[in-house]
């Protein structure tokens, strides 16, 4: 029973999705990476039976962030995702917008030294909301920040330093409420990734497996 739900068209509502879908009991909603009125990327909305299509954001690149390549979370309010440039220093954002398309705020722009290019999913933890870049930080190799839903508190609990904890991290982390879980696209002792887990203040990093091709695999993320 495949059915095309929607086909994408460019400037009308967006190029190349990137994220997975999130749903409300009502509506599905995603991001795409391109198109747009102004080419930088779009948040969506659309019913399950391909209807009610509706474009909530026109991203219009730098300051107010373009080409988000993460999915969107929701707190029951708004949603929240990132952009993977855009910003006031065009290398990434936060950012929030409600369900109607309504009140879109931009959050946090990243500034090179506290993280660049957030390139995957948030992760709403208690009162923070929780994610990663795949650069920046003091070496350039990526960091671990939380922040607060309306876009005071940030902080940046790791700094990525290649061997030791891996570099290049990617993908959602997970939490147990204790630890926070997740990989790295290199670095580690063999230079293929890494497996770890941190406190969610950012204390007491635990490597869990360094990837070793071809016995463990690499991981791409």
């Amino acid at each position: 029973n495949f059915e095309t739900l929607f086909n994408f068209s460019e400037t009308l509502s967006g190029r190349f999705p990137y994220g997975e879908l999130i749903y409300d009991g009502t509506f599905l909603y995603g991001t795409t990476a391109a198109g747009g009125s102004y080419y930088s990327g779009t948040v969506f909305k659309i019913l399950l039976d391909g209807t009610g299509y509706s474009k909530l954001v026109d991203f219009a690149s730098a300051p107010s962030g373009n080409y988000p390549y993460g999915s969107l979370i929701s707190d029951g309010t708004f949603l929240y995702g990132t952009t993977g440039t855009g910003g006031v220093n065009d290398i990434g954002s936060v950012f929030k917008v409600k369900p109607d398309g309504t009140e879109y705020q931009q959050l946090f722009s990243f500034n090179g030294n506290n993280g660049q290019q957030p390139m995957d999913n948030l992760v709403i933890l208690g009162d923070y909301i929780y994610g990663m870049t795949m650069f920046g930080g003091v070496n350039s190799i990526g960091i671990i920040f939380r922040i607060k839903p309306d876009g005071t508190g940030f902080s940046k609990l790791l700094d990525f330093d290649g061997t030791t904890h891996g570099s290049y991290p990617r993908r959602s982390l997970i939490s147990d409420g204790t630890f926070l879980y997740g990989t790295t696209n290199g670095g580690g002792t063999n230079g293929y990734g890494t497996i770890f887990k941190v406190k969610m203040d950012g204390t007491g990093f635990v490597k869990l497996q360094d990837m070793d091709y071809p016995t463990g695999g690499i991981l791409y993320g």
